[in-house]
């Protein structure tokens, strides 16, 4: 088989590659938390040195917990806003296969957010469809924001930055959040995060540390974030740590313990007025 160069040249979106092997590391095992068969496809298919991750076995764990917490979050989405024309957007969405794994993704239409080098990836990679579209651009632009209003003047958005933000500086993150409020009141937006502590130590990171990229922003009170923007109310705050406890063995026992460290990754979902 003819494998494909990805030609990935940024440092940030070569991270995708992280989530991508995890995904695939853990639907191979007997008590997957997540299945997604579509990872181990494309990691055959995809001609990169996926072995100078190892076996990364904390990010799988994190991975696999973070992407099913995003699976049921826009799962529920789409279920109480069917009326509504709800659309969902993955901001720096990578190779991730949301799409194909959620179960009532046929009552919402998608929008899948990258870079051109990541979105070029994706056409070859992906099937085609009418309710998955690609947007090549970069998430601190605003004229795909302006596209999609025009385009869905009356629907409902959820906007996902899943293992983004942390790559950014926080006026960049609180740009981000600000233009999309601005445009799409009753939005809501999601993203993961660390703690300022676990964003200093990124080159300590299991998996991150192989990379050239780096965390900048670090989060310790997620109602910071409602202060950026009038009217921004908090409506998520999930720890990975809080949920299959026995995965993370004695490293997430400790994390458990100590709630500093039991507060250093996450989800946090907002929603503007």
């Amino acid at each position: 088989m003819n494998k494909i160069k990805p030609g990935i040249k940024d440092n940030v979106a070569e991270t995708l590659f992280i989530p991508l092997l995890s995904r695939a590391y853990e639907s191979r095992r007997k008590d997957a938390i997540l299945k997604d068969p579509m990872a181990c496809e494309l990691v055959e298919k995809i001609d990169y040195d996926f072995a100078k991750f190892g076996k990364i076995s904390m990010s799988t764990a994190g991975t696999a917990i973070r992407l099913r917490r995003y699976d049921r979050l826009v799962s529920w989405f789409i279920d109480r806003t069917e009326t509504e024309d709800p659309v969902v957007v993955q901001i720096g969405c990578g190779l991730d296969s949301r799409f194909q794994r959620v179960a009532n993704r046929d009552q919402a239409t998608f929008y899948e957010l990258d870079l051109p080098e990541v979105i070029e990836l994706r056409e070859k990679l992906f099937p085609a469809s009418t309710r998955d579209i690609n947007i090549k651009g970069s998430m601190l632009e605003t004229d795909w924001m302006d596209m999609l209003k025009q385009k869905h003047p009356h629907s409902r958005f959820l906007f996902l930055a899943e293992g983004v933000m942390m790559y950014f500086s926080e006026e960049q993150v609180k740009s981000v959040i600000q233009n999309l409020a601005k445009r799409f009141p009753g939005c809501e937006i999601y993203f993961d995060f660390v703690s300022k502590w676990a964003a200093r130590n990124s080159d300590k990171h299991e998996s991150v540390k192989r990379t050239k990229a780096r965390f900048h922003f670090g989060l310790n009170d997620p109602h910071t974030v409602e202060q950026w923007v009038p009217g921004l109310k908090l409506i998520e705050r999930f720890y990975f740590v809080s949920e299959e406890k026995k995965r993370w063995g004695l490293p997430g026992l400790i994390m458990w313990l100590i709630p500093a460290l039991h507060k250093s990754f996450g989800i946090v979902g907002y929603k503007a007025e």
